[in-house]
């Protein structure tokens, strides 16, 4: 145990078939996003999943648990995290997932063009204001759009996956909008979506999105989920 875990890290129970994962008590932590993607993305037993912004490597864990499939490869910028997300990988004894100190702008080179079958994304949500001082800097990697932004993640995702593969996105129902039109832009069409709700007496505060690469322009829209 000793050599898994370091100074301040703890091992969290995913409550899912023994499954544990690393997390740091005074750093970053995955949230309930991240579980909500997890458990509203789909792939085959024989796909090629990719992960953008792969952080604690929880949404991978799940996914395979949940779906099997051939392999996952993620993309995490951060070395901390994603040296403590392959030390989960250990742990738990899965050999089909690989977390990679890479940035996803070299998505195409290390996994080509028209390769995967299916791209799972919890993005940074927040745009950069104008006056940083209140941002903690422990967070703003993975809160803020710094190392990437959406129209990258769109477009790489667009090059990567195969023709009617799927990208599967969590973000803030405020920026649907923007999302939609960016997606389209670069032949994403969302074909699912499910907005979050906190409780019944509030407005989403998050949607869940299916895109596909090409197809018709039909979008099933989901019951709302309210949490509490």
């Amino acid at each position: 145990m000793n050599e898994i875990l370091k100074e301040n890290e703890v091992l969290d129970d995913l409550q899912l078939n023994n499954l544990m994962i690393i997390q740091n008590k005074l750093d970053y932590r995955f949230t309930s996003d991240s579980v909500l993607l997890a458990n509203f993305a789909k792939a085959g037993h024989k796909d090629l999943v990719v992960e953008f912004c792969s952080g604690s490597g929880v949404i991978s864990i799940l996914l395979n648990e949940k779906c099997k499939p051939k392999q996952i490869v993620g993309f995490e910028i951060q070395e901390k995290l994603c040296e403590m997300s392959n030390r989960s990988l250990k742990y738990n004894k899965i050999e089909n997932i690989e977390f990679l100190n890479k940035d996803l702008k070299q998505a195409e080179q290390i996994v080509g063009n028209g390769k995967v079958d299916v791209i799972v994304c919890n993005p940074p949500y927040y745009l950069l204001p104008k006056n940083q001082n209140d941002i903690n800097e422990k967070y703003k990697l993975t809160k803020y759009e710094v190392s990437t932004n959406l129209t990258e993640i769109l477009e790489k995702a667009s090059k990567i996956l195969k023709y009617s593969g799927k990208l599967y996105l969590v973000h803030i129902s405020s920026r649907i909008q923007e999302i939609l039109s960016l997606a389209q832009k670069f032949n994403l069409i969302c074909k699912k979506m499910q907005f979050i709700y906190p409780t019944d007496k509030k407005s989403s505060h998050l949607v869940l999105m299916c895109f596909s690469k090409g197809g018709k322009f039909d979008c099933e829209i989901l019951k709302p989920n309210v949490l509490n």
